[in-house]
């Protein structure tokens, strides 16, 4: 249950990066903007992207 619980917290984690990553997302002509707002994006892919992993593979040895 706590891989589960992880999973799911990292899913929601990565979605407020996303939200963030919207809500910040503005007329950037800097490079840094640019790139912070490339990392926001970029670690809320890849948190949601494993957050689904590690619920998939929990679900999927539950079911054994």
């Amino acid at each position: 249950m706590n891989k589960l619980k992880m999973g799911i917290f990292l899913i929601i984690l990565g979605n407020i990066l996303y939200l963030s990553y919207i809500f910040f997302t503005g007329n950037e002509t800097s490079s840094f903007g640019e790139f912070t707002n490339g990392l926001l994006l970029g670690l809320s892919v890849g948190i949601n992207f494993m957050g689904i992993i590690i619920s998939i593979i929990y679900i999927a040895r539950e079911k054994k």
